[in-house]
C-alpha cells in the first residue's frame, strides 16, 4: 500500500503544475512575443541566429515560458544574465 505524506503530496501537485505548463502549446501570437524577446537579446549581444549562443538563449526563453513566466519583460530580465 502506498502512503503519501503531506510533503510528497505537495511535490506531486508541484510536479503536476510544472508538467501542465511544460506541456502547454505555444500559440503563434505567443511565439511572436517570445521571438521579440529573443531578437532583442541577440541584437544586444551581437549574436547570429543559428549560433550556439543564440540556440542556448532560445532554449532558455522557451524554458522560462514553459515554467509559467508569461511576462516578456520578466523573461527579458532573466535572460540578460544568462
Amino acid at each position: 500500500m502506498l502512503v503519501l505524506r503531506p510533503s510528497s503530496l505537495r511535490r506531486e501537485r508541484r510536479s503536476a503544475v510544472f508538467n501542465s505548463f511544460r506541456d502547454y502549446p505555444i500559440h503563434p501570437d505567443e511565439l511572436v512575443i517570445l521571438e521579440e524577446v529573443l531578437d532583442r537579446a541577440l541584437r544586444e549581444r551581437n549574436l547570429a541566429i543559428g549560433s550556439e549562443e543564440a540556440d542556448q538563449l532560445a532554449r532558455k526563453v522557451i524554458e522560462l515560458y514553459q515554467a509559467g513566466i508569461r511576462d516578456p519583460e520578466k523573461i527579458w530580465d532573466m535572460i540578460r544574465t544568462v
